[in-house]
C-alpha cells in the first residue's frame, strides 16, 4: 500500500487568492510557472492550491459556480498547469475550497445564507463575506457538484483542504429551524445562556449538524479521488474563545491529519502544536503561520527571518509540518523575496526533518475541552484561556507538558501522566468525569479548579455549588496547612484574585489549605463606601474552603475555587508549581532560561531532545550553554548534537549518576536537538 504523502512532508505553503474579479486588472498577471519557481525557491514539499475562495469565485471551469475572470478563454486551464508542475518538481500539490463563506453564491442565492433571528445575513449588514448554512440543501447539494468538477479537472491532486468548517453564527434560516424542530419538536431556539440544559443541548445538536456536514464532505471527495487526503481546517478548535463559533472534535474525526491557521504569540502556538499533536489521526500534525507580521491584513509587511524562523522550528520541535500563508498580489504576481526568506527559514529545518519521529514525552497534561469555553458565572476565564496560561507556567518551569482531549482521558497515555491539569474544566461527558475519576482513584494526581463541573465536585471532593461570591475581588488565605504553598502569603497579607468564586458546601474529609478572605466592602454596590480608595485590602475573614487537597483511591486531587492557573503573576505561577511538586519528578529538567522549551520524543533505545529558544525573534543571539538532566534506568551508549544548516553532528560528553543523564547542551541560536542513544 502506498505511503501517504503527508506523513513525511514538513514544508508546505498556500497563496490566499480570495480575490475579486470586478476588475479585469484582478489576477491578470497570474503566472504557473512564476509561482512553481516561487515554491522551488522556498524549498516548499506540499503546495496548497486555490481552486476558489471566500469570494466563490473559482479557478477552473466550473457550469454549478461562477468562474472568475481571470480563469476564462485562453487562460482558463492556469491552475491545472500549475498543478502539474508541481508535480513535475515533486511537490505534492493539494486544493483549496472554502465551505460556508462563499460571497457569490450567497447573493446569488439569498435563501442559502444563514441568518440571525431577524432574518438578516452579514451582507445585510454590507459585510464582505456571505456566508451560506451547511443545513441548506441546495447549498449542500452545489458543494457536491463542485467536488464532482474539481476531481474531474483535477484528477492528480493529492490532497484536499477544506476551509471554514465551524459555525460563524447561531443560524435562524428555515433549514435550521426544520431540523431543530425534527430534533426537539420545539419551534423556538433557546437564548444563549450556559446554565440553561435547553440551551447546551442546542449547542450539542449545532455541533452534530457541522460534523455532518464535514462528513458528506469528506466522503464524497474520497468516493470522487483514489486515495486523496482530506484536512478541514481545525483552528476554530482553538482561535475561538466560543464554542457558538467553533469548528467540533467531531469535525476533525473527518480529517487525515489536523491542522489550522493560528495567529496568537508563540506560547499559543506551543499550546495548539501541543493538542494538535495529541488529536492528529495521524502524524505529523499541521501548524499554518502567516508569513505577514501579525496578520494578512499587513499585505506587504512580512515579518523578519528570525521571527519566522523561531515559529517554523517551534513547530519542528514538536515534529510537526509548518505551513507558511503568503497571500497573492490582487493582479496575481508574487514578491520572490518572500520566497527567498522562506527557503532560508526552511534550510533551517531541513538537516532535523529525518529525526521528526518518536511519542513526545510528557510528565503533566492540562485538560483542554473544545466544548469548555464558557463560564457560567459571567467571568472572562474559561477552561481555554486557563489551559493556555497553564501550560505556559509549564513551559517556562521546564516540565514536561501534553495537552490533553476530550477524546483521550480514558487512554494509556493519559493514564500514564503524573500529574493532569483540568483548571475552570467545562463541557465534558460523564465518561470524561469517569475517565478522570479513575485516574485519580488509580494513583493520578489531578489539579481541578472552578465549579462547572458538579459530578467531579461530588466524586472526588464531596463538595457542592451553594453560590458565588457577590464581590469581584476576593483573596485566598492560606492555612497553617497551606503556608509551605504560598510564599510570603498569609492569613493578614493574602493572595489577591480578580474575579468571584464560587463557595461549595459539604466538603468530604479535605484538607483545607486557603480560606477565603474578602474586602471590608463589596465593589460596585456603593462607590461612596470604601476602606482605601484606590484598592479593595482584604479586611473581612471568613472560614469558608477555597483550596483544598484530598486523597481519593491511590490518588491525590486538588482543588481551587480561584483560576490560580489563568493568572502570569509570577505568585500565582509559584503557588500553582508549587502545589504540583510534592506528586512531580519531572522525567527532564534543565537550567536553561525560561524562555529556551524543551520538547522531548522517547522512540525503541533513544531519545531526541529539541530546544528552541521562544525569545529569538527579533534577533539572532546565541544562548549559552545550559545543563540538561534526563531520568533515565539506563546509561546512554552516546548523546549526539545534530548538526543544523552547515554544521556537522557533534558527539558531546555526558555523565550518568543516581538515575540522572547530565550534559552540558552548548551553545545554540534558535534551535539544537539533542540524540541520545541507548
Amino acid at each position: 500500500m502506498k505511503t501517504p504523502w503527508y506523513t513525511n512532508c514538513y514544508r508546505r505553503n498556500l497563496v490566499d487568492m480570495h480575490i475579486e474579479d470586478w476588475d479585469e486588472r484582478f489576477l491578470s498577471e497570474f503566472s504557473p510557472e512564476t509561482y512553481a519557481e516561487n515554491l522551488k525557491l522556498g524549498r516548499i514539499e506540499a503546495p496548497m492550491l486555490y481552486l476558489q475562495s471566500h469570494v466563490g469565485h473559482c479557478y477552473f471551469p466550473t457550469k454549478v459556480g461562477h468562474t472568475h475572470r481571470a480563469f476564462t478563454g485562453s487562460r482558463a486551464d492556469g491552475m491545472r498547469r500549475l498543478v502539474d508542475l508541481c508535480l513535475e518538481n515533486g511537490m505534492h500539490p493539494v486544493g483549496y475550497y472554502s465551505l460556508i463563506y462563499n460571497t457569490v453564491e450567497a447573493d446569488r442565492h439569498p435563501d442559502w445564507q444563514i441568518v440571525d433571528a431577524n432574518g438578516k445575513s452579514r451582507r445585510d449588514g454590507n459585510s464582505r463575506y456571505g456566508l451560506c448554512c451547511p443545513n441548506n440543501e441546495e447549498y449542500r447539494a452545489f458543494v457536491l457538484a463542485q467536488i464532482e468538477e474539481m476531481a474531474e479537472y483535477f484528477p492528480n491532486l493529492e490532497g484536499m483542504f477544506y476551509d471554514m468548517t465551524f459555525w460563524p453564527d447561531i443560524c435562524h434560516c428555515p433549514a435550521c429551524k426544520e431540523k431543530y424542530r425534527l430534533a426537539t419538536g420545539k419551534t423556538e431556539f433557546p437564548a444563549v445562556n450556559w446554565n440553561d440544559p435547553d440551551f447546551r443541548a442546542f449547542n450539542d445538536l449545532r455541533t452534530a449538524w457541522l460534523g455532518d456536514f464535514a462528513r458528506l464532505v469528506t466522503e464524497k471527495t474520497k468516493a470522487m479521488w483514489n486515495g486523496i487526503s482530506v484536512e478541514h481546517n481545525y483552528a476554530n478548535a482553538v482561535a475561538s474563545d466560543s464554542s457558538l463559533t467553533c469548528s467540533s472534535e467531531i469535525v476533525n474525526e473527518q480529517c487525515d491529519y489536523t491542522g489550522g491557521d493560528l495567529y496568537g504569540d508563540l506560547y499559543n502556538h506551543s499550546f495548539t502544536a501541543k493538542y494538535f499533536y495529541g488529536v492528529t489521526k495521524h502524524q505529523p500534525f499541521e501548524y499554518m503561520t502567516c508569513r505577514c507580521d501579525r496578520t494578512l491584513y499587513a499585505h506587504t509587511n512580512s515579518k523578519t527571518e528570525e521571527t519566522l524562523a523561531v515559529e517554523v522550528m517551534l513547530t519542528a520541535a514538536h515534529h510537526g509540518a509548518s505551513f507558511v500563508i503568503d497571500a497573492i498580489d490582487p493582479v496575481g504576481t508574487l514578491d520572490r523575496r518572500v520566497y527567498d526568506r522562506i527557503g532560508k527559514v526552511f534550510e533551517r529545518q531541513i538537516p532535523y526533518e529525518m529525526y521528526f519521529y518518536g511519542e513526545m514525552l510528557s510528565d503533566v497534561g492540562v485538560y483542554y475541552a473544545t466544548t469548555g469555553r464558557f463560564n457560567t458565572s459571567g467571568q472572562s476565564f474559561d477552561n481555554k484561556k486557563c489551559a493556555v496560561s497553564a501550560t505556559k507556567t509549564l513551559i517556562e518551569a521546564h516540565i514536561p507538558v501534553s495537552v490533553i482531549s476530550n477524546a483521550a482521558t480514558g487512554n494509556e497515555k493519559t493514564a500514564a501522566l503524573q500529574c493532569i491539569l483540568a483548571p475552570q474544566i467545562a463541557g465534558i461527558t460523564a465518561q470524561n468525569c469517569a475517565d478522570l475519576i479513575r485516574y485519580v482513584e488509580n494513583g493520578g494526581t489531578l489539579y481541578l479548579s472552578g465549579a462547572e463541573e458538579p459530578e467531579l465536585l461530588s466524586a472526588l471532593i464531596g463538595a457542592s455549588l451553594k453560590e458565588y461570591t457577590a464581590s469581584c475581588v476576593t483573596y485566598l488565605a492560606p492555612t497553617a496547612a497551606g503556608k509551605p504553598y504560598f510564599g510570603e502569603f498569609n492569613e493578614k497579607y493574602p493572595l489577591p484574585i480578580e474575579g468571584k468564586l464560587p463557595i461549595l458546601e459539604n466538603f468530604a474529609d479535605c484538607e483545607i489549605l486557603a480560606t477565603l478572605t474578602l474586602p471590608y466592602t463589596t465593589p460596585g454596590q456603593d462607590s461612596h463606601h470604601f476602606a482605601s480608595i484606590h484598592s479593595n485590602p482584604p479586611g473581612v475573614t471568613t472560614d469558608i474552603p477555597v483550596l483544598v487537597k484530598r486523597s481519593v483511591g491511590a490518588g491525590q486531587v486538588i482543588w481551587s475555587a480561584a483560576p490560580i492557573a489563568f493568572d502570569q503573576r509570577r505568585s500565582h505561577r509559584n503557588l500553582l508549581l508549587s502545589l504540583l511538586s510534592e506528586y512531580l519528578t519531572p522525567t527532564v529538567t534543565t537550567t536553561a532560561p525560561r524562555g529556551v522549551e524543551i520538547v522531548t520524543f522517547r522512540a525503541e533505545n533513544e531519545l531526541l531532545l529539541n530546544a528552541v529558544d521562544l525569545l529569538a525573534t527579533d534577533e539572532l543571539l546565541p544562548r549559552q550553554s545550559f545543563g540538561i538532566s534526563v531520568r533515565s534506568e539506563a546509561a546512554p551508549k552516546k548523546i549526539i548534537r545534530v548538526g543544523g544548516k552547515d554544521e556537522a553532528d557533534e558527539e558531546i560528553p555526558f555523565t550518568y549518576e543516581n538515575g540522572q543523564i547530565l550534559f552540558a547542551g552548548g551553545d545554540m541560536v534558535i534551535f539544537a536537538m539533542y540524540h541520545i542513544l541507548f
